[in-house]
């Protein structure tokens, strides 16, 4: 029996850092699982867009990354893929066989607006899933405006699903657009992350960009990232004890305002140069503390980041500034919200009492709310889309 065709539009020689790494690889393992043909598609976007890890420098070079993409697509027998460089060169497929697989795909997949290819508009669904709200939606045009080089509008999807949960209700004012957001969390291959349990591990860690990118603005309100969440936590330190690391990428006076209030700071780079790199950092830790970005927060998007789905799944206790998650994540065993230093502190108290039973209630949460599997599988019945391996009609 021939498989479907799931054409997933993705964000991977560019930025082979095994954060970005893992977070496509969640949905290609899903999408494989759920009984699917992999073609992964992605275009260079912009002028000097490939990060090489290893001499830190961008270029329109992309063999690291392609390497990485090569190894990455024969370890999990994934499939095709296809890479198109800044001179419209195609690595891995040829713009014929790119168009006859959007020709004969039942979907696209893109996750963000990283990727676009005119062969795109050659399939005949469009799903297309925001993983960085309010950025998003506020930054999209107020009216209709095409794809083009380097952007992959929404308004060129029929369907659109956002990882703020919380989206159309009251106290949530990311703006729609017009178009209709549907719910959606990050999905985790739990096959690929087992748990590891590390009693001896003393900190906990995240790993965060200080300020990614610039702020937004919406009805007058402005909208950031960590920084200007981090001031109310600063102190933290002083009450938990020298146990909470970030591995971070930011300028050098925000590794010294943190060290100065005894946070212990790495480098967000070394912690993810390879995908094994990450997961060991990851799995070596005691759980995860981390603040949100200001616009997850103040916009009660409801938001559950990835990178704490992948220490749940690995059986990590995590501690998470509340975006309004906690109304539909269970959180007190294994999870929890805070809002304040006083129950991000009582949190870490509480881990520590009985660390191996908050262990098993992050991978059981991980199991019931994260699982790849049953996430893409709603989204592609929400879609009326065969969320099976066995397909009628296929032969």
């Amino acid at each position: 029996m021939t498989k479907p065709v799931a054409v997933f539009a993705g964000y991977l020689v560019r930025y082979p850092l095994g954060g970005q790494l893992l977070s496509q690889l969640h949905y290609l393992l899903g999408l494989q699982q759920l009984g699917y043909e992999i073609v992964f598609l992605e275009h260079y976007g912009w002028p000097q867009s490939c990060f090489d890890p290893l001499a830190t420098t961008m270029s329109d070079n992309p063999a690291t990354g392609l390497a990485t993409l090569r190894k990455l697509f024969e370890q999990f027998q994934l499939g095709r893929w296809c890479y198109v460089d800044a001179g419209e060169n195609y690595h891995g497929m040829s713009r014929d066989e790119v168009l006859r697989a959007c020709r004969e795909s039942e979907f696209l997949l893109s996750v963000s607006s990283a990727t676009w290819l005119e062969e795109f508009r050659e399939c005949r669904t469009r799903i297309y899933v925001d993983g960085d709200p309010m950025f998003t939606q506020v930054r999209m045009p107020a009216t209709p405006q095409p794809s083009c080089t380097g952007y992959a509008s929404p308004y060129d999807f029929q369907f659109h699903f956002t990882a703020a949960e919380r989206i159309g209700r009251p106290d949530c004012p990311i703006p729609t657009r017009g178009l209709r957001w549907r719910p959606t969390r990050t999905p985790v291959g739990l096959e690929f992350l087992q748990p590891q349990f590390t009693p001896a591990a003393t900190r906990f860690t995240t790993v965060m960009s200080w300020s990614a990118y610039g702020t937004v603005e919406h009805a007058g309100v402005r909208y950031g990232n960590k920084d200007m969440e981090f001031a109310k936590f600063l102190d933290l330190p002083r009450r938990t004890g020298p146990v909470l690391e970030i591995a971070l990428a930011g300028p050098d006076d925000a590794t010294t305002q943190l060290r100065e209030a005894g946070w212990i700071v790495t480098s967000a780079l070394e912690a993810t140069t390879d995908l094994d790199t990450y997961i060991r950092y990851l799995g070596n830790s005691r759980g995860e503390f981390s603040v949100a970005k200001n616009a997850y927060v103040q916009s009660r998007s409801g938001l559950m980041y990835e990178r704490s789905a992948n220490y749940l799944a690995l059986g990590k206790p995590v501690v998470l500034q509340d975006t309004g998650f906690s109304e539909i994540l269970p959180c007190g065993e294994g999870l929890f919200a805070f809002r304040t230093p006083d129950e991000a502190g009582a949190a870490i108290e509480e881990i520590n009492r009985d660390y191996r039973r908050h262990c098993r209630a992050a991978r059981r949460i991980a199991e019931e709310f994260f699982d790849a599997r049953k996430i893409l599988g709603a989204m592609l019945r929400e879609c009326g889309l065969p969320a099976t391996t066995s397909l009628p009609g296929r032969a």
